[in-house]
């Protein structure tokens, strides 16, 4: 008899197992790239446009973003985030029938902010940003299967706050590194869902409509050029989102971008000489 207990809770165990490798995640959350400009002084001015996709799942994202700061020590911030690629499958066998899962995801999102920057080191080489803002956008996920007609969707609206102190430093002219630690908040509203509470319950979605949701967000964030073009710069980003409250969810933990960055301004300020 106990023979017989142990074979059924080692099938029941490997059934299990089998089930949740055959099962994608849905990724509620998907972490937007930084703003962060570096500023010095008053009439910089900054615009990013950029490519960004986690290390893992085959989501990609485009943003551009805009900065200015209108005095010694302010600045404002606009960005907009959206997806260009969203899609995670899984192919698994069967009976001899292969069948492909699909994810396929559609956020987008804009964002409006404002804050502090002020030098800090004689030489003006080592600056503290401070900025705030707020966003809201949509953030939508489609499933399918390549033996059934049959689509899931779970689509909802989005809103979220953040605050982000930066420690930017500036070696020379033409090369910037900064590290920000952003604080994200963001809440999901609106939500229609044709997924049974059951899939709510195994995409640990059931719960995301009722509180917020709170990550830590350190990046790494450089930026270089050159003499030739001083206004125009390539800027990498690396970021990492840490899960602080709120429901469970499955969230894109990192993310990688590479862009251009544009100053107008001094761009206008070298066609004049």
């Amino acid at each position: 008899m106990k023979h017989i207990r142990f074979s059924s809770i080692v099938v029941v165990f490997i059934a299990v197992s089998v089930l949740q490798s055959c099962t994608l995640l849905r990724f509620a959350y998907s972490p937007t790239i930084q703003n962060v400009p570096a500023f010095k002084e008053k009439n910089e001015s900054r615009v990013n446009a950029a490519i960004s996709s986690p290390a893992s799942g085959t989501e990609t994202n485009f943003t551009l973003q805009g900065a200015y700061a209108f005095a010694n020590h302010f600045a404002v911030l606009a960005s907009y985030n959206g997806t260009i690629k969203g899609r995670d499958e899984l192919s698994y066998t069967s009976n001899n029938t292969t069948t492909v899962d699909v994810v396929e995801y559609n956020r987008n999102s804009v964002e409006f902010g404002g804050g502090v920057f002020l030098p800090v080191s004689p030489d003006e080489k080592v600056v503290i940003e401070a900025y705030g803002g707020y966003g809201f956008g949509k953030n939508n996920i489609t499933d399918g299967s390549s033996n059934s007609t049959a689509k899931g969707y779970y689509n909802s609206k989005t809103n979220r706050y953040f605050i982000q102190p930066v420690f930017s430093f500036h070696p020379s002219n033409y090369f910037t590194l900064s590290i920000p630690f952003r604080y994200t908040n963001i809440g999901y509203n609106n939500i229609s869902t044709n997924y049974t509470a059951e899939d709510l319950n195994n995409y640990q979605l059931s719960e995301l409509g009722k509180r917020r949701v709170s990550f830590l967000e350190p990046a790494l964030v450089l930026s270089g050029g050159s003499s030739s073009m001083p206004w125009l710069r390539i800027q990498c980003q690396m970021n990492f989102s840490f899960y602080l409250g709120g429901p469970t969810i499955n969230y894109r933990s990192n993310y990688f971008s590479l862009g251009f960055q544009f100053d107008p301004i001094q761009a206008a300020k070298s066609g004049k000489h």
